[in-house]
This record gives structure tokens, sequence and C-alpha cells, in this order.
């Protein structure tokens, strides 16, 4: 009977079901903000599918999509019901939605699938994917040498990725990524290699190759997807405990390269892990005792010129640790310490913004980390401490106080002398570093048709910062989405957000020296605010056509001068028969100067993103067409271009293009086995 059920509300539902990433419910209508480690960390999430009959509690909420009512729902259904037989009886759960079922279609899979509804619902256990892209026209870096300018990148346009991975979502991964940047010399200039073997009695997760690590709220180990603040105003406050998890990124930092373990004993857990990997680095030259030191670290991951090749595996680094945690169903306490070691110290340049910035070769953090789940609330937070003397802390709570209500609040601290390289804790910052802020969230769901969210975000900069010539600065960030649901298929949003901050603000003035009119610069720090608008309109006018328009705005101003403007307008539309899939858009943009520059995120190829900056004036048009060439063999092929008015060249030093457009293909192949 639970079978048949299942199939009549797969055939009223199926149709109107679309696997793919939910950008605008999660990005809100606009990237701006949004790392490019955070888009990689979310493709992988996506490329590596949790099985519905055995993900925890701390894993399936750190999708951040459901609710604390909604999560809660989810496993006291499947403890009455036993396991699930397909994703679609998720509809089955009195508080879920084919809303929230489109959400996590992407992320999750079900090991015991009554019948085959699809590719994109069959567990693949091989898959390998080739990718080229290029810019075609070309760049300065590219063109032959002059005698005024000599440096040029080393190799071809050209970039190539190739990905292959084996998965066995009960106990085996295994995987590598090979990818060359345009521009490198070598097409294997970054690999990335992983075995991972899970569930094998105490041994709950064993990693071999390159990996992240995720534990409490992110202030030692934070390599997880996680917006902060974005749209999605309550679920991104709190980080889940992930523990390890392969890595499969082409980003050629933020990860760990040796060995992971993870033992699970009844309620009690341990973990241990050392790595071994080299940094990109900028040295300094030698001092007087011949020691050589680096005054940063290079995470481009770019190696084209001879600068760039010098920094390649300049430093050496070594991470050593591991934790204890205790768990039951909805709450974990736990510990960890975690010691990094540099082959060569690292100096920063003599500024006063860097006084409390890491000196030296080593840094050790002991962290603590909690969280508690009632019926319709989580607490959570973690203080850490790094050897300097410094910490960070975080403590907050989510919750829904009914089915129409869910709040945040989280409050957060971090000394300008805490230490922390891979932390990635809830902040303003781009680091966990000299900062102090709350932040309260909110989400009303009036109806099923309506929902407005919205934040207030209050911070504290205790010491300098880079363009900040002056302590103790301080700001504040308000966020307002509202989004009507007029039916199944159609959708409109709109957002408001207002930044103030404290920045450095410099202009000229006169003056008189000995009868001689002179100017001289004067800097001052002032409050800076910035408006953005964003609007969002969708609807699916077919079974194979839908359609997607997008209006953005943005003002930005100094406190002494006037406020200078940009927009944006966009017109998407995708179509879709048997095989063959097609996306494209349309827009126009008008920037008075690059503060105003217009985020807005692009459909692109699988397991790939865009979302450049739209900036001066011009047009922008982009392609995206998928072929499924039979059930196992995908193609894809994307055209990008810019055209620019009122402009002779593109970009700037080598990548400067000497006509006022640019144009991008990129052609990708799946292979399925």
């Amino acid at each position: 009977m639970k079978q048949v059920i299942l199939l009549l509300i797969l055939g009223i539902i199926v149709s109107n079901l679309q696997a793919q990433v939910p950008n605008e419910d999660i990005l809100g209508t606009s990237a701006e903000g949004v790392s490019e480690e955070t888009f990689e960390n979310w493709l992988q999430i996506q490329s590596n599918p949790i099985d519905i009959n055995r993900v925890d509690y701390e894993s399936l909420s750190g999708l951040g999509i459901l609710s604390t009512i909604q999560l809660k729902a989810f496993f006291d259904y499947r403890k009455s019901f036993g396991p699930f037989v397909s994703i679609y009886e998720l509809q089955s759960i009195p508080a879920f939605n084919l809303d929230v079922l489109k959400k996590l279609a992407p992320f999750i899979t079900c090991g015991q699938e009554i019948n085959s509804l699809g590719r994109d619902l069959k567990l693949a256990k091989s898959w390998l994917l080739l990718r080229f892209s290029q810019t075609l026209e070309e760049k300065k870096g590219f063109s032959l040498p002059t005698k005024t300018s000599t440096v040029r990148y080393a190799n071809s346009p050209v970039k190539s990725l190739l990905r292959y991975k084996y998965a066995n979502p009960k106990n085996l991964s295994v995987g590598f990524t090979i990818e060359k940047d345009e521009g490198e010399n070598n097409w294997t200039d970054f690999t990335s290699f992983h075995l991972q073997i899970q569930n094998k009695g105490i041994l709950k997760n064993l990693i071999i190759g390159d990996y992240q690590l995720q534990m409490g709220q992110g202030l030692a180990t934070g390599g997880g997807f996680s917006l902060g603040k974005s749209a999605e105003t309550i679920l991104f406050t709190r980080k889940p405990t992930l523990g390890g998890r392969p890595y499969t990124s082409t980003l050629e930092s933020g990860f760990f390269r040796g060995v992971l373990a993870n033992f699970q004993w009844r309620k009690w857990e341990g973990l241990g892990f050392i790595s071994h990997v080299s940094r990109d680095a900028n040295q300094l030259e030698p001092d007087s005792l011949g020691v050589v030191s680096v005054s940063s670290l290079q995470t481009s991951g770019f190696h084209r010129t001879t600068s760039e090749i010098a920094d390649k595996n300049a430093l050496l680094e070594t991470n050593l640790g591991g934790g204890i945690s205790y768990q039951s169903e909805f709450s974990r306490i736990g510990m960890m310490l975690q010691y990094t070691n540099f082959d060569k110290p690292i100096l920063k340049a003599n500024k006063t913004y860097n006084q409390y910035e890491f000196a030296g070769v080593q840094n050790i953090l002991m962290s603590f980390y909690y969280n508690y789940t009632l019926s319709f609330a989580q607490v959570f937070g973690e203080i850490t401490r790094s050897n300097s003397g410094g910490y960070g802390a975080v403590l907050g709570a989510i919750g829904s106080l009914n089915r129409r209500w869910d709040m945040s609040l989280l409050f957060r601290k971090f000394t300008p002398d805490f230490h922390s390289f891979y932390g990635n804790a809830f902040s303003e910052n781009t680091r966990n570093i000299n900062e102090t802020g709350i932040y309260w969230g909110v989400k009303f769901m009036p109806s099923r048709r309506w929902q407005w969210t919205a934040y207030v975000d209050y911070f504290y900069f205790p010491w300098y910062k880079y363009l900040v010539d002056k302590p103790r600065t301080q700001g504040f960030e308000t966020l307002l989405k509202l989004n009507y649901q007029p039916s199944k298929v159609s959708r409109i949003s709109g957002q408001l957000r207002l930044e103030n901050k404290e920045e450095n603000f410099s202009w000229k003035e006169s003056y008189l020296e000995n009868n001689k009119t002179k100017t001289r610069t004067i800097t001052e720090v002032t409050p800076r605010y910035r408006w953005t608008f964003n609007s969002y309109y969708s609807n699916k006018l077919t079974s194979n056509i839908s359609i997607q328009s997008r209006i953005s705005g943005s003002a930005f101003k100094f406190k002494q001068q006037n406020a200078t403007y940009g927009w944006a307008i966009s017109q998407d539309a995708k179509w879709s028969k048997g095989a063959w899939s097609l996306a494209a858009r349309i827009a126009y943009f008008s920037t008075q100067d690059y503060d105003n520059r217009q985020y807005t995120y692009e459909q692109d190829v699988q397991y790939a993103f865009s979302f450049p900056a739209y900036y001066g004036r011009g047009w922008r048009y982009y392609s995206v067409l998928s072929y499924d060439i039979n059930k196992n063999l995908t193609f894809w092929l994307r055209w990008a271009r810019t055209d620019y008015i009122n402009q002779e060249t593109v970009g700037s030093g080598l990548d400067e293009i000497p006509v006022p457009h640019r144009s991008d293909v990129k052609a990708q192949i799946r292979w399925v086995f």
C-alpha cells in the first residue's frame, strides 16, 4: 500500500520537479559577496548526494534547506515508518511540500528507489568529466612581448579540467581532479586525489588524500558549504559538524592533504588527522642571517608568469590535530586541538593594521563546541583560542516559533590577535579576526504563497583594517526580501539591502605656500553607504519553456560626496525537450563606477558556475546547450559575450583585451558508467 500511494504522488509531481541547484532561493537574486570557495563547496555537495536513509541530523541540517520543525519531522517519520523507498516519499511528511522537495532534490538520493524515474534519480557508480574553456579574444598576456612590456603568460589560453569519481554511497569513494588554468604551462598544474572508506565497524570515516574538515561553528576548521549572510536569513546562521569530507574542488588552497580517521563507539566519536601540503607564497629576500620569510600566502592558484611560478609551492605547511565528542540524536558536545607548522616564518608588511597579524612558524588552536536541539529550536556555540592568546567565540540560536515564524540570533567575537588559517565562521570580514558583531534574522510565512525574510547585523572592528586608518570603527547591514508564489510554476521576489561601513575617503585640497598654490591629499575615515535592489520573476509557460526576468540596481556614496548609481536588466529563457536543453540570456547594464557593479548568477555547464560583475555600460549574452547523447553520455556547450559601450578595451594588465568586447566558450562532456 505504501508503494501504491507513492506512485500516485509521483504521477502528480514528477513533471514539476527539476533537480537543479536552487540558486535563487538561497542566493536571493544576487551573487554579490559569494566567494568562489562557497560555490565550489556547494557543487561538491551536489556531486556527492546524501542517502536519506543513512543521513544524520548534522549532515541534513548542513544543506541549509530544512527548518528545525522540518528536520524533526523528517527523523520522526523515518523512525516511525522505516526506510524511505524514494526521495518522493518526503511528500508524505506533513511539514514538507513540493517547494522543499525541489530544493532538496539536487543533494539527496535514496538507496531503495522502487523504479527508475530518469537519469537524475539513478545513482551513478562512476563518472568521468572533461571540460575545456577559452576566451576567444587575445589578451595582452598571450601577445608578443615588446621592448617596454616583456612579461607574458607561459602557455596557451585554454583552460582544462578532468574529473573522475567512483562512489558507493555505503562505504567507498575514489576520485581525482586535474586542472590547468589559462596561461599555465603544465596541463597537470593542479592535481587532487582522494580515497574514502566509511562505516567499517567502529571506523566511521577514513580519507586518504585531499580533504576538508568542518567542526563546530567553523572557528578552527570550517571547510564546508555555508553562505553566511544571505537571503536565507535563518538556516545558514548555524554551521553543522560534518567532520571530514573528500576535497574535489579546483581551488588550490583551503584543503588538507594527508590522512583523516574518524572512529565511533556508541555515542562517542574520535577524530585524528595529519596533513602535509605545499602552499603558494610570496617569498622575501633573505635577511642578514640568511633566513627566508614569506610575506603572504597566495590563493589565486595561477602559475602563468615568472613571478607566479616562483611563488608556487614556496611554503610547506604541516597540520596535526584531533578531537573527541559525545553525541545523542539531537545534541553534540566536543573539543578539538590543531597544530600548524610552516617551514618558513611568515612576516607581514610593517603596517599598523598588521600589528596583531600572525607572525612566525607555528600556531596552536584549542576549540570547544556544542549544539543542542529542542523540538522547536537549536542552541549552538564554539570558543577557540590560538597560542597568541587571542580567541574567537560564536554563540547562537535558531528556532521555529510556529509554522509561520522562524528566527535566529547570533553573537560573535574575534579578537585582533586570533589566528585561524582554516576558519570560516559566520562573520562580516573575510577572515575571522578583529570583529565583534550581533545578528538577528527572521522569516515569516503567512501562507504558502507569501514569504518574507529579513536580517539586521551590527559589527564593530576594534583595530585598524586595510584601507581603514582608524581603530574602533563600526557599521551595520540590513536586508529585506519578499517572495510571492502565485502558482506552482511562477514566482515573484524583491530584495533590498543597505550596508554601512566606515572606510578611508580621500580628496584633493588646495593650499598656499610661499605665495604658490599647491595641492595635497587628505584622507579621512568616514561612513560609506551602499544600497542594492534586486527583483526576480519566473514562470513556466509550457511543459518545455520557462522564463526568468531580473532587474537590479544600486547606489553608492561616501558621506562627503554625491551618490553614484548603477543598474542592470536581464531576460532569461529555457527550453527543454527530450535529450535537448537550451538556456539563454540577454542583459543590459549601466553603472557609473566599479562600486556599483551588478552581480547576477548565470547558468553554466553542470558542476560549474558563473557570477561575473557587470560594470560600465554594455550588453551581456550567453547560451548553454546540453544534449544527452545516450543514457551514459551528456554534452554541454556554453557561449558568453559582453559588448561594452564607449570604451576601447576590456580588462587591465595582462588580461587587457584591445577591443570593446569579450567572448568565452566552454565545452564539457560527462560519461557515466
